[in-house]
């Protein structure tokens, strides 16, 4: 009985020392907000922007707040699994096809974009 017992309290020092060590979940990632029919025109979707005006403004690595700000909100958002970016979607009626910004999910700011016009 003596032997059980003392295995029982190895053990479970075993299995509190083990579950201890393991490193903390990740905090899940939540994507900025979709545009809304009822969202406040911005600069973008009055046209006030020229691609120069909007690449310039990209390729200073501006976060995901001031790219909603000056950019609208936007049309989709796809956010990857194993990587650690999600990429912002902009629908523009001109050229029928959209426009993508990369953003690092933990940073919050641009890696890369893609926008023609």
């Amino acid at each position: 009985m003596v032997v059980f017992l003392d295995m029982v309290k190895r053990s479970l020092f075993m299995f509190i020392l083990i579950s201890a060590c393991m490193p903390p979940l990740p905090e899940p990632f939540i994507p900025p907000p979709l545009k809304m029919p009822t969202d406040s025109p911005n600069e973008l979707s009055e046209g006030l922007l020229t691609e120069y005006d909007i690449w310039d403004f990209l390729k200073g690595g501006p976060n995901e707040y001031e790219v909603i700000q000056l950019l609208g909100a936007p049309d989709s958002i796809w956010v990857s699994d194993e990587q650690p970016f999600y990429i912002m979607y902009y629908y523009r009626s001109v050229m029928a096809d959209y426009n993508s910004i990369e953003l690092n999910t933990k940073s919050r700011v641009v890696t890369g974009y893609e926008w023609d016009e």
